[in-house]
């Protein structure tokens, strides 16, 4: 009778933990992810956060190169309270620049919205770039796009072991976000630093492949539109194909590059997946 109840209980916790994977992981086609009216009014209240809910700060290197950055903290901070921490790239093209607010997009303010924020209060960091913070290159042997970070990644590392130093953050819990080039960098970051991420997840980006190995440990989210023409699926799919474990695939149909920002990902839909993933 025990012998039965014990395997009866090991089964039932088997079940479990594959359908809670199946959920969390895995490839998806998703249907009907463009842009609706409902969805363009969402996007529009996100994108309405004013900026100085941000703090603007500088950063300073060990080499002595700048970065600007702004940073939304929790309201609910308290010392003795820890928060997870959500670093957020941008994309290419206005990003880019000094001015240290064309960063602040629809993700950063996502994440920081008062809806997020109540149920999933955290840090957001928004670093900006003078320049790309990823290159794309052809892959020969795949005959696909990589990606590969340019040094200014290293100056956001930098940043973030600062802040962990000198803010209440959870170091089982963060997380890095970006979109197109943003989320290409995104998986540089986690190539470059396993060690210090809980999750990530990756928006049209290119991927990075020659650190399959070390990112097969990371919770990773990839999601990228079928009919995107700027930065091509198919390096994702191949980089899906070549992980095989702790990933997520979405697939959306009838999204190119610049519509990806729909109802199907805005709200809770990030951060719900990304906040359950917390680093051993």
């Amino acid at each position: 009778m025990a012998k039965n109840f014990f395997i009866l209980f090991i089964s039932t916790i088997l079940l479990i933990g594959c359908s809670t994977n199946k959920e969390q992981f895995g490839e998806s086609t998703i249907e009907n992810a463009t842009g609706t009216a409902l969805s363009k009014d969402e996007f529009s209240k996100i994108r309405s956060l004013n900026n100085e809910t941000f703090d603007t700060v500088n950063f300073v290197s060990r080499e002595k190169v700048g970065l600007k950055y702004r940073l939304y903290k929790p309201k609910q901070q308290k010392i003795s309270k820890s928060f997870p921490l959500v670093i957020v790239y941008p994309g290419s093209g206005r990003p880019i620049g000094t001015d240290n607010s064309s960063q602040l997009g629809v993700l950063p303010k996502l994440f920081a919205s008062t809806e997020i924020q109540n149920k999933y209060p955290a840090y957001v960091l928004a670093p900006q770039f003078s320049e790309r913070s990823s290159d794309y290159e052809t892959d020969n042997k795949r005959n696909l796009l990589y990606s590969k970070p340019r040094a200014s990644l290293n100056s956001v590392m930098q940043l973030i072991d600062s802040l962990k130093s000198n803010l209440n953050i959870d170091s089982k819990r963060i997380y890095v976000v970006g979109y197109s080039m943003g989320g290409s960098t995104a998986i540089n970051s986690l190539a470059s630093r396993p060690d210090l991420f809980a999750a990530g997840i990756s928006i049209s980006g290119i991927p990075q492949f020659d650190k399959t190995e070390k990112l097969k440990t990371i919770p990773i989210w990839l999601i990228h539109g079928l009919d995107d023409t700027e930065n091509p699926i198919n390096s994702d799919e191949q980089f899906y194909k070549e992980m095989s474990a702790n990933i997520r695939f979405w697939k959306l149909k009838g999204t190119t590059h610049d519509n990806v920002f729909t109802t199907t990902i805005l709200g809770e839909t990030l951060p719900e997946w990304l906040f359950k993933q917390h680093k051993k």
